[in-house]
């Protein structure tokens, strides 16, 4: 049995349901956020039990993580804050209105509308939202892609090394950043678009090489 990993997106937060970018901010997770990882947690009890358990530093995926592994059953189970997987960071961008950074990413680049953009942002080869962003941060705090899937992947190798060999770890990140990891294992594991909040994406780590065995489950809806 190899490495199993349960990569969970955060419950739904304040600025997820107002439409802000949260980045390396944060906002509360609202009730329906708190429920999502609650359920999750009741999904996952009496079927799965974790011999670790991650998270980023970010206080929304804490928290949902705490959650998940309080109504699974494993509330004494050991939390690990892992930096490197906190969400990507829109530097001067952050809690701008999503809609507002998108049209401006279009005009930038010289798509007709955010709708345009949009399209071929999800579909593209490469990140073109980081690259974006960070070209367009007056502050020079937003990651491109190479620094954005750099610490992902430093993050995710830092899990490995603390994880047991075989077994089942959880760990909880945040929607750009699960896009990152999934997208750096297979480029056409999924479009560039985050997963539901609460999602379960499932990665196996074996001999030192990651693969995806599936990508965005909903449990316990």
């Amino acid at each position: 049995m190899a490495l199993e990993v349960y990569l969970v997106r955060h419950g739904k937060t304040v600025f997820n349901t107002t439409g802000r970018l949260q980045g390396w901010s944060d906002s509360p997770l609202t009730a329906e956020g708190k429920a999502v990882a609650e359920n999750l947690g009741k999904a996952l009890n009496g079927n799965i039990r974790f011999d670790a358990a991650f998270c980023s530093v970010s206080p929304r995926a804490y928290q949902t993580a705490q959650l998940i592994l309080q109504h699974q059953g494993q509330n004494d189970l050991l939390l690990q804050v892992v930096e490197e997987v906190r969400e990507y960071c829109f530097g001067g961008f952050e809690g701008e209105r999503v809609k507002n950074l998108h049209s401006l990413i279009a005009q930038e680049r010289g798509y007709p509308d955010a709708a345009a953009w949009l399209e071929a942002y999800r579909h593209a080869d490469r990140h073109l939202l980081a690259e974006s962003v960070s070209r367009l941060d007056t502050l020079g705090l937003a990651e491109n892609e190479s620094q954005f899937i750099g610490r992902l992947k430093k993050g995710m190798a830092a899990i490995a090394e603390h994880s047991p060999a075989e077994g089942r770890v959880l760990l909880v990140s945040h929607g750009m950043s699960i896009t990152g990891i999934l997208k750096s294992i297979d480029p056409q594991s999924t479009l560039y678009q985050s997963v539901p909040n609460a999602s379960v994406s499932r990665l196996q780590y074996d001999n030192g090489a990651w693969r995806i065995l599936s990508v965005g489950e909903q449990y316990g809806k």
